[in-house]
């Protein structure tokens, strides 16, 4: 049986719950696929930085879920930001 690391199972609920916020904050997945891109990646780089600060953290549930809905909701702030600089 191949043991998988609890990083996996914590990056793999920031994505999902990167659906969620993009679907909540911006509307639609599909008129907004640059948000949903943004709110991916926010999500796996506040997962990146978690467990590069604090790996102790990886296994805590609220943890888990409060980075995943920062990190996608920074994410989309800094796609905006960029786009308002433009």
């Amino acid at each position: 049986m191949v043991q998988r690391p609890i990083m996996f199972e914590l990056l793999l609920s920031s994505i999902f719950t990167a659906f969620t916020m993009v679907r909540l904050l911006k509307g639609p997945w599909l008129r907004n696929p640059q948000y949903l891109a943004t709110g991916i990646l926010g999500a796996i780089v506040a997962v990146l930085v978690l467990h590069g600060g604090w790996p102790a953290y990886d296994d805590d549930l609220i943890i888990g879920g409060v980075t995943g809905i920062f990190g996608s909701w920074a994410g989309m702030a800094v796609f905006d930001a960029i786009l308002g600089m433009a």
